[in-house]
């Protein structure tokens, strides 16, 4: 079948087919980095970092301040997507930036059409979405909760659960932060990353994104 697009749907397929990559290439870089030399801190207090020792200023422009904007976009797509996953990433960031303004990712399925829906937020609120091109007949998990925690709050445990101690030894590093159910049925996660491109260091955190425990702790910072 033959599809007519648009020199404008045809840019905005290939901003969003790029902007996918450019987030799944980190998570695939920082999951090979520890399969090759994983090191699993365990529980929290073995890193002897003190909850609360350093807060995210930035607590205006998150992923569920942005979501709302997102969910009007959706709204003109189809009244049954439901939210998939959520994701943003600062580059080149450190103590008094990460967590600032930045653009948010967000995937719904519609169930009726098969189909998954990219929306993405700008930090001033400027919404674009399309919808993939094939159909997914094999759902993924969708977050039906609504009480999960902020990404401001997310990234703050990451700072004081030795997020902040890489960054004090790798300034500019990248932080990824992803929020998705990791595994069928599983549990609703906030995954935050860092990663140091030059030395290939990354402290990695997966929180319970209900009630903020941390599940665990994957890192590489010796």
């Amino acid at each position: 079948m033959k599809l007519n697009l648009r020199r404008t749907e045809i840019i905005l397929i290939l901003g969003f087919w790029l902007v996918g990559c450019a987030l799944l290439g980190i998570v695939l870089l920082l999951s090979y980095q520890q399969q090759k030399i994983k090191r699993d801190v365990g529980t929290p207090e073995a890193i002897h970092v003190p909850l609360a020792t350093y807060t995210v200023v930035h607590t205006q422009i998150t992923a569920k301040s942005q979501q709302t904007v997102a969910l009007e976009k959706v709204a003109l797509w189809h009244d049954d997507a439901v939210l998939v996953s959520v994701a943003s990433n600062w580059d080149k960031t450190n103590i008094d930036t990460v967590g600032q303004p930045s653009t948010w990712t967000y995937r719904y399925y519609s169930h009726g059409h098969k189909r998954l829906f990219f929306v993405t937020v700008t930090a001033d609120g400027q919404a674009t979405g399309i919808s993939h091109i094939e159909r997914i007949y094999n759902r993924p998990e969708t977050i039906k909760a609504t009480n999960w925690i902020d990404s401001s709050e997310a990234v703050n445990i990451w700072l004081n659960y030795g997020g902040a101690i890489m960054m004090r030894s790798f300034p500019d590093i990248q932080v990824v932060a992803q929020l998705k159910i990791i595994s069928k049925g599983g549990t609703l996660e906030w995954t935050v990353a860092g990663f140091d491109d030059i030395s290939k260091k990354y402290h990695t955190i997966y929180i319970n994104a209900i009630d903020k425990k941390i599940i665990r702790i994957d890192s590489k910072l010796q």
